[in-house]
């Protein structure tokens, strides 16, 4: 009878020993599970965040009574939050000299900025004699931290702005019998390191072309990865007196639209969140347990 009541007990300590073994493995499999669905569904914004992050020119459709998006478009896009200017990247007629009473160059600030007396002011700057006619290269780099602004030979740089940005807006102003035209830009994703990745996206060109009034004309390119180098050919010419001042320009505006899917590194800081959030969830569990 103690022999039968003895195995009997033993019996009893093996099941409890085995259903607190299962137990634990339904916790670790649960936790591993939450984990590895987790560790999908980042991976699958990784992809929608970098799918060789192909770049894309984006229509544009006016907001007003007309059928051309000019600069009454773009502000609405502003107001809205449609889109938000990171830096700015300009040339201008200014006083076509080496005066510095105007500026022909210049890495201006957003437009925008909370700040009135820093809105659309230049951190960089500089004077260049634009020849009628004639052609100059454009370089445009930004690694994240740092722009690079190069017209014909001439560099400007600022570290005045920093994180990752979406899309470029391109603008040609022309009045007075001038034409301002940007033409052969292509754009290619950089490394950390600066150097070139994957293939290169052929943008095109934008121009105006103005006789007596002023004619405006935008160009979006959407899903740019940070860091980028924007290259192409620059021209202003006129026929008779030069514009002066802002007449005859372009800007190439650099920022970010609120559609655009997050960047590898914000996905990855998700991911570890949520793991960090896993852990804390079953520790939680086995607290209110104990």
């Amino acid at each position: 009878m103690i022999s039968g009541c003895k195995s009997s007990y033993i019996q009893l300590q093996k099941n409890r020993k085995l259903g607190d073994n299962m137990r634990y493995l339904n916790k670790s499999v649960n936790h591993s599970k939450s984990i590895f669905i987790l560790g999908i569904a980042t991976l699958s914004l990784l992809m929608a965040a970098n799918p060789a992050k192909a770049f894309t020119l984006t229509p544009l459709v006016s907001q007003d009574t007309d059928t051309d998006f000019d600069d009454y478009d773009f502000n609405a896009m502003l107001d809205s939050n449609q889109f938000k200017e990171l830096f700015v990247a300009e040339g201008r007629i200014g006083n076509n000299s080496t005066n510095t009473a105007e500026r022909e160059l210049g890495i201006n600030r957003d437009v925008r900025d909370p700040d009135p007396n820093l809105a659309g002011k230049p951190v960089a700057q500089d004077q260049f004699v634009w020849g009628n006619g004639t052609l100059y290269d454009l370089v445009l780099e930004y690694t994240g931290t740092h722009v690079n602004y190069i017209v014909g030979g001439k560099t400007l740089t600022s570290t005045a702005f920093s994180g990752s940005v979406t899309d470029i807006f391109f603008r040609t102003r022309a009045a007075n019998n001038s034409t301002m035209m940007l033409s052969n830009f292509v754009i290619q994703s950089l490394d950390q390191n600066g150097n070139l990745l994957g293939n290169i996206f052929n943008i095109g060109g934008l121009s105006s072309t103005g006789q007596g009034s002023s004619d405006i004309d935008y160009l979006r390119l959407s899903n740019i990865s940070t860091p980028f180098r924007l290259t192409g050919k620059v021209s202003m010419s006129w026929t008779g007196a030069a514009p002066s001042r802002s007449n005859l320009a372009y800007q190439i505006k650099v920022g970010t639209s609120p559609q655009s899917v997050p960047e590898p590194a914000t996905v990855g800081a998700i991911f570890l969140a949520g793991i960090a959030g896993v852990g804390c969830s079953k520790r939680n569990k086995q607290t209110q347990q104990v």
